[in-house]
């Protein structure tokens, strides 16, 4: 049994001629009659009575009809449905995203979305999640990646969770505390680093517990370039702070873990109330629905 003779067993039985069928479906009448013979030997029963050189639908034909009806019209709505979302993908999808995540992060749920919908095109800018944040509340940003810190107040924005990271020290593999499984703030007292400069919410959260535990570290080099963060690092310059991630994925780094730990909360945000692009409005939905999966 196949679509097809169902389709044609509908239209035959909904005009009540073999011949008005076939002349609307563009079907030679005898491949009508014996597509309608086929499904009546499937099913097992007779859907239509001859009368002379007409036909009439049986009682049999009667039920069967009612059902096939309900199928056809489930495949034309699934079908409707499949084409609007492959529509409504195509275009531009737009992110700002801080470089860490975009680079250890992003990947792999974009990747995917993005293979799903190979029509639409993804834009995806850099900046620090506290600029992020305020781009969205002031409507210039559709789509962005923020920090979850607990300090902020998050009610005028729509959240998708994407995740929680540990943040650690991240050193050379051959630096002395290479063996270490954990660190305290209290040992980064004069030690040399390079961080992120001001305004990125690791380095402003890493003020805040240095300041805290009167800690000065010896700030060699501060920036927003985290590939020449990641080399100064590797190049022994000094330890920085990044995401567990990080330290995993790239190659020559050590990732220390803090003592106590410290994490990170991520999440996918837009403003309350602001309307979207049909793309970043998708995006936002899907990362809502498989953001366990990350």
């Amino acid at each position: 049994m196949d679509l097809r003779k169902l389709s044609i067993f509908s239209r035959v039985a909904e005009l009540g001629s073999i011949q008005a069928a076939a002349t609307e479906l563009h079907i030679a009448q005898p491949a009508v009659s014996i597509a309608v013979q086929k499904l009546e030997q499937e099913l097992g029963v007779q859907l239509f009575n001859r009368v002379g050189r007409g036909i009439r639908i049986s009682s049999e034909g009667q039920a069967a009809l009612q059902q096939v009806q309900v199928i056809l019209a489930q495949v034309s709505e699934l079908e409707q449905s499949i084409g609007d979302r492959q529509q409504l993908l195509s275009g531009e999808l737009n992110l700002s995203c801080p470089a860490m995540l975009a680079t250890y992060f992003l990947p792999k749920p974009l990747g995917q979305f993005l293979n799903l919908h190979p029509q639409l095109r993804a834009n995806i800018n850099q900046a620090g999640t506290q600029n992020i944040r305020q781009q969205l509340l002031k409507g210039e940003l559709d789509l962005g990646i923020v920090n979850l810190d607990e300090d902020s107040d998050h009610s005028a924005l729509e959240l998708a969770p994407l995740l929680k990271e540990q943040v650690v020290l991240c050193i050379p593999d051959r630096h002395k505390w290479a063996d270490n499984k954990s660190i305290t703030l209290a040992q980064l007292d004069g030690s040399p680093m390079v961080l992120y400069e001001q305004g990125y919410y690791l380095r402003e959260h890493f003020n805040q517990l240095s300041e805290a535990q009167n800690v000065v570290p010896d700030v060699r080099l501060q920036t927003n370039f985290l590939p020449l963060l990641i080399r100064s690092v590797k190049e022994g310059m000094g330890t920085t702070i990044g995401l567990k991630m990080m330290a995993t994925q790239e190659s020559g780094l050590t990732g220390i873990a803090f003592r106590p730990r410290q994490y990170l909360k991520m999440a996918l945000a837009k403003r309350k109330g602001q309307a979207l692009s049909l793309a970043n409005q998708a995006f936002f939905d899907w990362v809502k629905e498989h953001a366990k999966e990350f």
